[in-house]
């Protein structure tokens, strides 16, 4: 991958209800030719929560065959329990996953020793690395010293964190990063690129990188190369477009954009 990592979250294809794997094909082919990292499959942009166990393996399959090793496969496992969990990681590793990104159980009430104790099982029986994912807007948080605990253990690899906690997000990678450099941390808010980038994010997993990614290499080779000006000038182009994207219910506005672009 890129120094600057961008990977998207891409929202389901579908044809008559069931993966599209020529659509999925002709798309996730588009986004590498223009820069774009790796796929973070059947996420909250996926919509997961719509699609069955067989449905998610199938994506990632038709990923694998759509792009090789073009890109780095991040797959969700996001389940309620560690058991569901470490299943569908057993099975997105025969077809090719790279890791699996693992929420904390969603729609129950579970408090910070509970959520630990749920990556920590999975982490241990998981046959693939783990990202942790933060999104409390849609399952139960986790507190910045969950976070820093849990990023010790040897197969918890990475964090995307969607938490939109800014102040948080530096203290993580201060925090992390100084005791573990290998350990990749990137930002789910797309208007946070740029100074996620300037603090030392290891990259971004946004939905906005599969609509214009090109914009968003733009930025991503500006920061490499050091020009901020150029840098700040594409993230003040961008904002506008994030602000439209999700005017509708998520993840309606990107869905729609894609659409737009007719890969849905």
């Amino acid at each position: 991958m890129s120094k600057v990592q961008i990977l998207v979250p891409p929202p389901a294809v579908l044809k008559n209800g069931e993966p599209d794997a020529a659509g999925m094909n002709r798309y996730f082919n588009w986004m590498a030719d223009h820069g774009v990292d790796g796929l973070f499959i059947n996420g909250s942009t996926g919509e997961f929560t719509r699609l069955t166990d067989d449905q998610k393996v199938e994506t990632l399959r038709i990923a694998k065959e759509s792009v090789g090793n073009r890109m780095y496969l991040i797959a969700g496992a996001i389940t309620g329990s560690a058991d569901l969990t470490c299943r569908l990681a057993a099975r997105y590793k025969e077809y090719g996953a790279d890791a699996i990104a693992v929420a904390p159980p969603y729609y129950f009430k579970h408090n910070q020793e509970s959520i630990k104790a749920f990556q920590l099982e999975v982490a241990e029986r998981s046959v693939l690395p783990v990202y942790l994912y933060d999104i409390p807007a849609f399952s139960n948080g986790m507190s910045f010293e969950a976070i820093v605990e849990l990023s010790a253990h040897p197969n918890i690899i990475g964090l995307k964190d969607s938490s939109r906690d800014f102040s948080r997000f530096e203290l993580l990678l201060s925090t992390i990063k100084k005791r573990r450099p290998e350990f990749k941390i990137y930002t789910g808010t797309e208007e946070l690129l740029l100074v996620s980038l300037i603090m030392g994010a290891d990259g971004a997993t946004i939905a906005t990188a599969g609509i214009v990614p090109d914009l968003v290499r733009r930025l991503a080779d500006a920061f490499e190369k050091g020009d901020l000006a150029e840098a700040k000038k594409v993230q003040f182009e961008l904002l506008p477009m994030i602000r439209k994207w999700a005017s509708k219910d998520f993840p309606e506005g990107f869905r729609d954009a894609v659409a737009e672009l007719g890969f849905l």
